[in-house]
């Protein structure tokens, strides 16, 4: 945990963890699973990808009585009204420092564009308040080196949401790799009419952190980058290569007349492999994820056909929710997504070579 101060006291079942700020209470039953009351989420950022994934999702969890959601803010006043409206917010505004004494937030989500992050994360780290931040953390090496030090100077819990982590196809794919040695990788990202510019940083970051969340960190990188006519965005063929020889190769193409992002691990005698959902697969595609051995499909799973939890959406707010209650480490913090900034960052700038270690001193 980012220096992450925890308190506990039991008190007639409930349980009291202390974050900095802030102090937030669970029930827990004879198992020590956390019950009872919800946690206060104060939410900075409504505009459309928080519409389509992070509104649906905390309503879902709002519903459930995991979360209670007290303050939607946004620059657009409007459309935070109307988004609290649409989600079931309690309040609205456009001041998120002027309203958090009165919220008194056990977390805040933070789902500005990539271009805002990086200034409203850093006004909010001395607060120590457990902030869930939309990836990419800042849009450069620079901005995400500089906010993991902030948060480790702060002692600060940060969760940054690379959905691909909580992907069930993902996780499954996680756990197949922990048990066989991966020796050959492969992840397609392919994309129809994205020709843009920071497609390796906004975008492509994605499929770099979930070889990273597969195989762990590379040692070095390779980058053939071929550029779309005259502009300035390219195509990138990337390679990486691992402390204990294993190697991915990744593709990200921007304009290949189909969606399809995939996965593929390969071991001594065995494969595995996923596709993601429709978000990010056209219907074409292989959709799920299934494990390979002697020319036979040993295991296969099927997605479950709602886009809040094929998409990972779900699954890392519930990850995040998880590791509040049981005062554990962020498995995905600032200091963590700074490495799978550095993989995209070289990508971009067409980068060969070894990848010097980042500090966050």
């Amino acid at each position: 945990m980012e220096g992450n101060k925890k308190k506990a006291s039991e008190i007639e079942g409930k349980k009291q963890v202390e974050r900095g700020s802030w102090a937030f209470t669970f029930r827990q039953d004879e198992r020590g699973k956390v019950t009872g009351l919800p946690f206060r989420i104060a939410h900075v950022g409504a505009g459309e990808w928080s519409r389509y994934a992070h509104g649906p999702t905390l309503q879902r969890l709002a519903q459930q009585s995991v979360v209670s959601l007290e303050l939607i803010c946004d620059l657009q006043i409007e459309r935070a009204r109307e988004f609290r409206d649409l989600f079931g917010y309690r309040l609205a505004s456009d001041d998120i420092h002027g309203m958090l004494a009165e919220v008194r937030p056990d977390a805040i989500v933070c789902t500005v564009q990539p271009s805002a992050t990086a200034e409203l994360v850093r006004a909010l780290l001395p607060f120590r308040i457990p902030l869930f931040i939309e990836k990419p953390p800042g849009v450069s090496l620079m901005e995400a080196t500089s906010l993991a030090a902030a948060s480790v100077a702060a002692g600060a819990f940060t969760f940054v949401a690379f959905n691909r982590r909580a992907i069930p196809s993902i996780v499954r794919l996680k756990k197949w790799a922990m048990h066989h040695p991966v020796r050959f990788a492969r992840a397609e990202m392919l994309r129809t009419k994205r020709l843009e510019s920071e497609f390796a940083i906004a975008t492509g970051i994605h499929a770099l952190d979930t070889i990273r969340f597969l195989m762990g960190d590379p040692e070095s990188i390779e980058v053939e980058a071929r550029p779309h006519g005259k502009s300035a965005a390219c195509d990138y063929s990337v390679r990486l290569h691992f402390q204990n020889s294993a190697v991915a190769e990744l593709s990200l193409m921007l304009d290949t007349g189909l969606r399809r992002e995939s996965y593929f691990l390969s071991s001594d005698g065995t494969a595995a492999e996923a596709g993601l959902g429709a978000a990010y697969n056209s219907e074409l595609s292989f959709q799920g994820d299934r494990q390979w051995m002697n020319e036979t499909i040993t295991e296969r799973n099927s997605l479950v056909n709602d886009p809040l939890i094929d998409g990972g959406f779900v699954g890392e707010y519930e990850e995040f929710f998880r590791l509040l209650a049981e005062g554990a480490p962020s498995t995905c913090s600032l200091s963590v997504a700074a490495h799978s900034m550095q993989l995209a960052e070289a990508v971009q700038n067409h980068y060969s070579g070894r990848l010097p270690p980042l500090s966050f001193v």
